[in-house]
């Protein structure tokens, strides 16, 4: 029985060394996806859809709820996209990867608005402060 413990401990003590740099890493990842749903808003000139859009201003006050805020939206603009037939639906793991950073920086934040406060912006607007939101956590997390 002791040494199922032990081997237990030692397979959790080595998962968490893994995911410490796994969210740098991630954050990579999500830029690089945001890069090319930048690259195919183009392709839909006037789509008509408009999501709720917290600036990077919006994620330095309230980090977690602004992540949040993103990933619900990257999935409907992702429905939409894939309804419209330009993308496939399974894809992009963006929503996913925006809620996982949101979970890691939790914190207390009653003062924050909720996503249906934020503006609504076009996707190439919104998806251009998603970006520009991602690099300032990426330049924060590179900070000393």
């Amino acid at each position: 029985m002791l040494r199922g413990r032990s081997a237990l401990a030692r397979v959790c003590l080595c998962l968490v060394c893994l995911l410490g740099p796994a969210a740098e890493l991630q954050s990579r990842d999500l830029l690089k996806q945001v890069q090319t749903l930048i690259g195919i808003a183009p392709q839909l000139n006037d789509s008509g859809c408009w999501l709720y859009t917290p600036t990077a201003q919006d994620y330095e006050k309230c980090p977690s709820s602004s992540l949040t805020c993103f990933s619900e939206e990257v999935q409907v603009l992702i429905d939409e996209w894939a309804n419209a037939g330009v993308i496939k639906k399974g894809r992009f793991r963006l929503k996913r990867g925006l809620r996982l950073l949101a979970v890691k920086l939790k914190k207390t934040e009653s003062e924050c608005s909720r996503c249906e406060l934020f503006p609504e912006e076009e996707a190439k607007t919104f998806l251009s402060k998603l970006k520009e939101t991602i690099q300032k956590m990426n330049s924060r997390s590179l900070s000393p």
